[in-house]
């Protein structure tokens, strides 16, 4: 990979972690969905809500150092933090591109219809080889470029006569994936910088993030309307959601960057895109949302897109 490692771990413990990965990430998907459509405790104020998980995830690393389970595998056991000055300005720079998924996730959402969502999202895959190729130099075959071609055609049927652009929409749905492919580039190179010790980045990523979103918190102006607007502050069912809504991200965060240790970030982008496909498939199964016969079709030509990306893969690590 031209100056990057090449990712740790055997054929089957990188399809264990993946596995992992699409079935603690849809889950957490299903159970934020599920806390929000049903709650009664309604928090529309994404800045502080970001800021309250950041600070339910710095507690709860706290706690868990300090308990130090020492009979649980070494990926549970979170090392209690020495902070670093130096450690802290090399990580800034993620931090920062991490702050722009933040900022920019609430805009795109609010621009962008809930129908172009997942195509928008499959975007993540294309700029994932632009900046691959442009940033770590990794230049990929054309039977690989040709499965995530697939997997892009598929997402775009699967949604046809559901996709609606304007200029703003365009923009921010050309923005976000292209913030995404770019951050998980930063974390990939992050932890090779530091030798994939993702607990360490974990930490000092939540440190800071939590210190810069408390000044864009006063900026966004959200700050003016929570406590005139929300009336449960001291009701429990709505912290209980809070900490069950940051326990599932962190989750998720935590399993991505193990994934992420053993596979590229083009690998990345595929697994969550596959990860969509499996919700919208779970979602037209159990919950009946509607798929017309077209859109059934994409969704099945994208998952075979993904599962021939994989076999690639594996034929690669047998190289």
């Amino acid at each position: 990979m031209n100056g990057l490692p090449l990712p740790a771990g055997s054929k089957s413990t990188i399809s264990t972690t993946a596995i992992s990965y699409l079935s603690v990430s849809t889950l957490a998907t299903f159970v934020n969905k599920l806390l929000y459509v049903h709650s009664e405790y309604k928090f529309p104020f994404p800045f502080i809500t970001v800021f309250f998980q950041l600070v339910i995830t710095l507690i709860f690393m706290a706690l868990w150092s300090f308990i130090n389970p020492t009979h649980h595998p070494s990926y549970f056991r979170i090392p209690k933090l020495r902070w670093n000055s130096s450690v802290a300005i090399r990580i800034a720079p993620l931090t920062l591109v991490y702050l722009c998924v933040i900022i920019f996730n609430p805009l795109f959402l609010q621009h962008v219809e809930v129908s172009t969502y997942h195509f928008t999202h499959s975007l993540s895959i294309a700029f994932s080889m632009i900046f691959s190729h442009l940033m770590l130099h990794v230049e990929n075959s054309q039977r690989v470029k040709s499965a995530c071609i697939i997997m892009i055609i598929g997402m775009c049927l699967g949604f046809i006569g559901h996709l609606n652009f304007s200029v703003v929409s365009t923009f921010y749905g050309l923005g976000w994936p292209a913030i995404l492919a770019i951050y998980s580039i930063y974390l990939k190179k992050t932890l090779v910088a530091f030798k994939n010790d993702f607990w360490l980045l974990i930490q000092y990523n939540t440190i800071m993030s939590t210190v810069i979103m408390i000044p864009l918190i006063f900026l966004s102006g959200e700050l003016d309307k929570v406590f005139t607007s929300i009336w449960f502050w001291d009701e429990t069912g709505f912290w209980v959601q809070m900490i069950i809504t940051s326990l599932t991200n962190f989750s998720v965060n935590v399993i991505m960057l193990i994934l992420l240790i053993r596979v590229s970030p083009l690998s990345l982008s595929v697994a969550g895109v596959t990860k969509t496909i499996i919700q919208t498939l779970i979602a037209y199964v159990i919950f009946g949302n509607p798929l017309s016969l077209l859109n059934l079709a994409g969704m099945l030509l994208s998952l075979a897109g993904a599962v021939y990306y994989a076999r690639l893969k594996t034929e690669e690590l047998k190289l």
